[in-house]
C-alpha cells in the first residue's frame, strides 16, 4: 500500500511516501525528479554526509535500485528515482517541543548547515519541520534541502530559520511568552514584522532582537531584503552570521519557574509504600506486553514514562505543563534514549493542520500507540476541562490500545483542591460509573487499590468492536 506524505507536497523535485507491505512493515520512500535525483546522487556521494549520518544528525537514506519493490511503487507515480529514509520513532511537531528541545533542533540545524557548507553545500530550507526526533536526539529529514554551493549564494533559509526557531526562541527568553501556541496557529514560523510588535521599547534592545527581528521587520516595511542579506554574500559573512547564531541561541534560557508539577517528584501525594505499588504495576505490564509505542498523557516530569521506557520500543510522554516537560527532556538527555517529550493540553490535543488538514497530521492521527497510560489524569480532564467520562473513555477506546488508567476518587485529596469553588457537583464521577464506562468498551484484566481505597489502577484491553464499526488503526 502507498500512501503520500501530506506535508512534503510542496517541493516539486520530491514527494515522500509511506509503503506498507502485508506484513505491516512501513518504509519510508521519497520519489524524485531527475534533476533531484542527479544531486540526491552526487550528495550520497559526499564523505561529509555519511560522517552527519553515522553521528546521528541525519536520518540515514539511501538510493534504491530501480528494480526493488519500493522503488517500483514510488517511481510508478512519476518519479524518476527513489530513495529510503530511515523512519523515526513518532512524528511531532515544532509547536509541540518544549524550549530546550526547540533550542537543540536550532542548533542542529546550524551544525548540519555548517558542516554541508564547508564541504561545498547549502540548505536552501531551514524550517523547524526539517528536524525530527529519535528519542531525546533531533535528526534532519529534509536530504532534498542540500544543493551544491554557488560562490557568493546568500543563505535563502535565513527567514525561516528566524521565523520558526530564533523568534520563538527570543519571545520565551526575553518576554516569557510561550511561543507554542503562536507556531500552531502560525506553520510558517512568526514573521518579523509581526515579531517586532511584541519587541516593544527597551525590548527591542535585548540581545539579538535588534539584529534579527527589528532591522529585517522594517527592511520588510520598506519592501527590501533583510539587512545584510544581498544577492552576493562571502563565505566569511556566512560562516560568521551562523556563529554568531549559534551563540546567540546557545545562551538563552526559558528562565523557567519551577511550576507545581514540575516538582511531582516530591510533590505527590503518595506514601513511599503506595507509590512503590503503582510503579510495580506498571513495570510489570509494561515488562509483560514489551509495546512498540506507548503513549504516557499526563506525563508530569515523566517518573512513569522513564518506567515504561525500559520495556517500550518508545515513549510518547505527553504534558500541559511546559517547565515539567522542559525538565524532562533535560534530564532524559542521559537517558533513557527512548522517550519523547512533548508539551500539549491534553483536552486540546494538536489537530490536524495546513493544506486540507492534512499537512501537519494530528496528534492521534499519526501512528497508533500499543499501550496508554492515564495516570492521575482523568479527574483533572473531567473537573478543570469538563470532558465527560463517556467520551474521555470513548476516544481512549478509539485508540484500540491497552490501558492503565487510575481513578482518583471524590474524597481524595487532589481532587477536593480540583473541586473547590466549583458550583458543579460533576455527578458522573463516581468509582461506580468510571468501572461501568470502562466496561462498555475493554475489559478489565487487573486492578489494584491505593491510598486505602481512594485510588485505583486498573489494566484494561480493548473489547471486541460493535457491529464491526471500531476504529481502523493508524499505520506504523
Amino acid at each position: 500500500m502507498l500512501g503520500a506524505d501530506g506535508g512534503s507536497f510542496k517541493d516539486p523535485a520530491g514527494q515522500v511516501y509511506r509503503v506498507v507491505q502485508d506484513t505491516g512493515e512501513a518504509s519510508i520512500v521519497r520519489g524524485l525528479n531527475p534533476s533531484a535525483a542527479e544531486i540526491m546522487g552526487k550528495l550520497l556521494a559526499e564523505p561529509f554526509f555519511h560522517d552527519l549520518v553515522d553521528g546521528g544528525q541525519v536520518v540515514a537514506t539511501r538510493l534504491l535500485h530501480p528494480e526493488l519493490p519500493n522503488a517500483r511503487h514510488v517511481m510508478k507515480e512519476g518519479w524518476s528515482a527513489a530513495v529510503e529514509h530511515q523512519a523515526v520513532d513518532f512524528v511531532t511537531w515544532p509547536y509541540e517541543w518544549p524550549f530546550s528541545m526547540l533550542k537543540d533542533a536550532a542548533l542542529l540545524q546550524l551544525q548540519v548547515l555548517e558542516t554541508g557548507a564547508r564541504n561545498g553545500w547549502l540548505l536552501k530550507d531551514a524550517t523547524a519541520f526539517n528536524v525530527q526526533w529519535m528519542g531525546t536526539r533531533p535528526v534532519f529529514i529534509d536530504i532534498p534541502s542540500f544543493v551544491p554551493w554557488e560562490e557568493g549564494e546568500y543563505w535563502r533559509g535565513y527567514r525561516q530559520f528566524c521565523a520558526t526557531f530564533l523568534t520563538p526562541l527570543l519571545l520565551t527568553a526575553h518576554l516569557g511568552i510561550p511561543y507554542q501556541p503562536l507556531l500552531r496557529s502560525r506553520l510558517e514560523g512568526i514573521p518579523p514584522q509581526e515579531a517586532s510588535r511584541y519587541f516593544r521599547g527597551l525590548a527591542r534592545f535585548k540581545r539579538g532582537v535588534l539584529s534579527h527581528v527589528w532591522f529585517p521587520a522594517r527592511a520588510e516595511r520598506a519592501v527590501l531584503r533583510p539587512a545584510g542579506l544581498g544577492r552576493q554574500q562571502p563565505k566569511t559573512m556566512l560562516f560568521a552570521l551562523w556563529d554568531s547564531l549559534r551563540r546567540l541561541i546557545g545562551g538563552l534560557s526559558s528562565g523557567q519557574a519551577r511550576s507545581t508539577w514540575a516538582e511531582y517528584a516530591k510533590n505527590h501525594s503518595y506514601n513511599t509504600a503506595d507509590l512503590e505499588r503503582k510503579k510495580d504495576f506498571v513495570l510489570r505490564h509494561t515488562a509483560t506486553r514489551s509495546p512498540e509505542l506507548t503513549w504516557d498523557l499526563g506525563a508530569n516530569t515523566g517518573a512513569f514514562a522513564r518506567i515504561a521506557a525500559e520495556h517500550s520500543g518508545v515513549v510518547v510522554a505527553v504534558d500541559a505543563d511546559h517547565d515539567a516537560v522542559d525538565c524532562l527532556y533535560r534530564e532524559l538527555r542521559s537517558g533513557p534514549g527512548n522517550v519523547i517529550p512533548l508539551v500539549m493540553e491534553l483536552a486540546n490535543l494538536s489537530p490536524g493542520q495546513g493544506w486540507a488538514g492534512r499537512e501537519r497530521a494530528a496528534f492521534d492521527a499519526r501512528r497508533s500507540p500499543d499501550m496508554v497510560l492515564c495516570l492521575a489524569l482523568v479527574h483533572h480532564l473531567r473537573v478543570a476541562a469538563n470532558i465527560p467520562l463517556r467520551l474521555f473513555i470513548g476516544w481512549l477506546r478509539s485508540l484500540d490500545a491497552t490501558c492503565i488508567l487510575e481513578f482518583v476518587g471524590r474524597n481524595d485529596e487532589m481532587f477536593q483542591s480540583l473541586v473547590e469553588n466549583k458550583r458543579e457537583d460533576y455527578a458522573d464521577y463516581t468509582a461506580e460509573n468510571f468501572e461501568s464506562e470502562i466496561r462498555r468498551s475493554f475489559r478489565v484484566r487487573d486492578r489494584l487499590k491505593l491510598k486505602g481505597g481512594l485510588r485505583e489502577l486498573f489494566l484494561v484491553e480493548p473489547a471486541e468492536p460493535e457491529s464491526g464499526l471500531a476504529k481502523a488503526r493508524i499505520s506504523p
